[in-house]
């Protein structure tokens, strides 16, 4: 099933992305034009529920219009995708926090911390919360913030997803990176915020779907694994990346022409090198396709994925990202030196990709350890996230 309006609108912005992603990177975030585009294309808005107008489409659709945006720019369909998560993960929370959250339009926008580099101690009615936070992807777009906090809950410390408004946040301007500049991941720093019991949620209630949010909704979207969900939206960045990679260095092989004379189209060892690069963005697309497969059976009334298959999952997006990495160093090798220049979308992408590869759901080794823990039936460490 495919939602075509969005797929259009995404096709739409990536153009946009595609025309803005220098002035993006020059900003270190969403160009005013870029962030126009997305608000009035639709696509925050994609996986709220409909009860506050938002289009609550099957998260199957989502990796598709990701993958199209990123052939525009790779760091501009990051931060988007990231955003268009973080608003599923606002419909976790109680319908009154729902309501606050989309009281004026059918998307809110915040970064989301996975690190739990912060406390909460608890206070009347609510928390105390403080800490810092690195990787706070579009923070500087926000309304408002999402962290990840410690909070000693019954007596028990635990991991909660946190909520509250930008104001309460001072950004910390740390982000001055090779690749990923469009993202403005800066850090956040809060000190003694006040947080609501209605704006916290543990990642114990996220994981056996008992969230506020979760029970309130009879969509099994609601209930899809978070931290797999956020693994094939990140992927699907570089999936459409390296997509878009294959289809430039096509055209470039047509026209360029060799000092020496001839085409490079006519060369063996560029076709060869076309030939090898495709294959591997196959590859790469393929096993993408599965995991998103995999993830959504609950969509398909089937049962949700074992923690065995989740951690497959993890460990499938890792190594299509690490499979795209090999494909655009191919391309690379083989384009000549002027895709290195700034205006080439072709250094672009390698950059974006090579330092989106660095993120925690890509470390493949450390991937790998849990699908190879997995298989000998030996039980991961306490507090793992998979």
């Amino acid at each position: 099933m495919v939602d075509e309006p969005l797929v259009s609108a995404a096709k739409g912005v990536a153009k946009v992305f595609g025309d803005e992603a220098r002035e993006s990177e020059k900003r270190r975030q969403l160009s005013d034009t870029a962030l126009a585009a997305v608000e009035h294309s639709g696509l925050f808005s994609a996986l709220v529920p409909q009860r506050f107008g938002g289009a609550e489409i099957d998260f199957h659709i989502i990796p598709q219009l990701v993958r199209e945006l990123a052939k525009g720019d790779t760091s501009s369909a990051w931060v988007t995708a990231f955003l268009i998560h973080h608003n599923w993960q606002f419909a976790l929370y109680p319908l009154e926090t729902q309501e606050e959250l989309w009281a004026e339009r059918n998307y809110a926008l915040a970064p989301a911390t996975l690190a739990p580099t912060g406390r909460a101690e608890r206070v009347d009615g609510g928390w105390n919360l403080s800490g810092r936070w690195q990787w706070a992807t579009g923070v500087m777009h926000s309304q408002w913030a999402l962290v990840t906090a410690i909070a000693a809950v019954q007596e028990v410390e635990e991991m909660a997803l946190m909520l509250l408004p930008i104001e309460d946040v001072e950004v910390v301007d740390v982000w001055h990176t090779e690749g990923m500049r469009a993202t403005g991941s800066n850090d956040m720093v809060i000190t003694e915020a006040f947080v609501p019991d209605r704006r916290a949620i543990t990642y114990r209630a996220i994981s056996k779907r008992e969230a506020p949010g979760q029970i309130a909704s009879s969509n099994p979207l609601y209930k899809l694994d978070m931290l797999a969900l956020l693994s094939v939206d990140a992927t699907a960045t570089s999936v459409g990346a390296g997509e878009r990679s294959l289809e430039l260095f096509t055209e470039r092989l047509h026209e360029r022409k060799l000092m020496f004379g001839g085409r490079q189209k006519d060369s063996s060892t560029a076709q060869v090198r076309l030939a090898r690069a495709a294959s591997i963005m196959r590859s790469a697309r393929l096993m993408f396709d599965a995991a998103v497969h995999d993830l959504c059976a609950p969509l398909r009334d089937e049962p949700f994925p074992s923690p065995e298959k989740r951690v497959r999952i993890r460990m499938d997006c890792a190594h299509v990202v690490d499979l795209v990495k090999q494909g655009l160093a191919l391309i690379s090798d083989g384009a000549g030196a002027t895709s290195h220049f700034l205006e080439s979308p072709l250094q672009r992408f390698r950059r974006d990709v090579s330092t989106l590869s660095g993120h925690i759901l890509f470390d493949y080794d450390r991937a790998a350890e849990l699908q190879g823990q997995m298989m000998l039936g030996i039980k991961p460490p306490s507090g793992t996230l998979f």
